[in-house]
């Protein structure tokens, strides 16, 4: 009996050392529980560290973006036209350089979209696609429809697509502008073409047409009595539907009244010159010498690589002087 007792008491004893340890593990884990979920709300709600706004205004576009992403700052793009501004310099800033924020705060930034057009600009080389934007983006702003108007196709060392010319011309007032007509490259004309019958007309028309294609034109006189036919083409040579290219040459006889006609033979010539590839820009101008007298046929800006193709008419014995942003480049001599 005694026994009993004593093991009775022990077990008793220990079940209420157990029961005591149990109850501080659930105390000291609900402290804890409250403790991490205390520190956790305190950083939630304290938010990202905070940051100073680094001055951005006065900078180009992407320069700013760079500088804002390293101090780990969103933007928003405001975009608007100023009159003094260039095109993609940041005008001004929301919130204002040294405000405190914290990181991942938006930042508005009014970016200049360049000055206010008040001009017909120039497309040249650009795409019909880009002109359709750009006149969008300008002038609906403004307040002004201006929209396409006809488009013709050309034949150019240009890339196809490429506008090589406009009407109204660049720097023309925007006032009276509804549509803008343009020229655009449909690539390189195929340099071998079958020629026509070129007989019965006139000979400066036809001249102009195949110097187009890079043909160069032999004109010998035949006295003609009917004004009607003069300077009508009598005969050609090669004939119609020979396969003719760039630089092949073709005779006309055409017909002139004998107070027109000269003694020395008179040629409808085209004369081609590739500008160099290695000017970016250049002032071409070019000269023709011969028994009548010195006259400029040629003078243009051109880029690198154009290649210019000038009709005119000149006698036996012709010199031909290139000149190249005013100075001499070339010279030739024409028979």
């Amino acid at each position: 009996m005694g026994i009993l007792r004593i093991f009775k008491d022990s077990a008793i004893k220990d079940s209420k050392v157990v029961l005591k340890n149990i109850i501080i593990l659930i105390v000291i884990f609900i402290a804890a529980f409250f403790a991490v979920t205390f520190t956790t709300f305190l950083f939630i709600r304290r938010g990202p560290p905070e940051v100073a706004v680094p001055k951005v205004t006065n900078k180009d576009l992407i320069e700013g973006l760079i500088i804002l992403q390293k101090k780990n700052l969103r933007v928003i793009i405001d975009p608007r036209y100023f009159s003094d501004q260039p095109k993609n310099m940041i005008v001004e800033q929301i919130p204002k350089a040294g405000s405190i924020v914290r990181e991942r705060k938006d930042i508005k930034l009014i970016v200049s979209k360049g000055p206010i057009i008040s001009i017909v600009e120039d497309y040249t080389g650009m795409t019909i696609p880009f002109v359709e934007n750009r006149l969008q983006e300008i002038f609906s702003f403004q307040g002004k429809t201006i929209k396409i108007g006809n488009v013709t196709y050309v034949a150019s060392e240009y890339p196809e697509g490429t506008i090589v010319g406009q009407y109204p011309s660049p720097n023309t007032p925007i006032t009276n502008v509804d549509t803008i007509d343009l020229i655009v490259s449909k690539g390189k004309e195929i340099h071998a073409f079958q020629l026509k019958d070129y007989t019965g007309r006139k000979v400066d028309e036809v001249m102009q047409l195949l110097a187009l294609r890079g043909v160069l034109v032999h004109v010998i006189t035949e006295e003609v009595l009917d004004p009607v036919m003069n300077g009508i083409i009598i005969s050609q040579d090669p004939p119609e539907e020979t396969l003719v290219q760039r630089n092949d040459t073709v005779t006309f006889n055409v017909g002139y009244l004998p107070s027109e006609e000269e003694k020395d033979k008179l040629y409808a010539r085209v004369l081609n010159f590739d500008v160099p590839q290695d000017m970016e820009e250049a002032g071409i101008r070019i000269v023709i010498q011969d028994r009548i007298g010195e006259r400029e046929i040629y003078n243009e800006e051109n880029i690198g690589g154009d290649n210019i193709s000038v009709p005119f008419k000149s006698y036996s014995n012709t010199t031909v002087f290139i000149y190249v942003d005013n100075g001499l480049f070339e010279i030739r001599k024409l028979e």
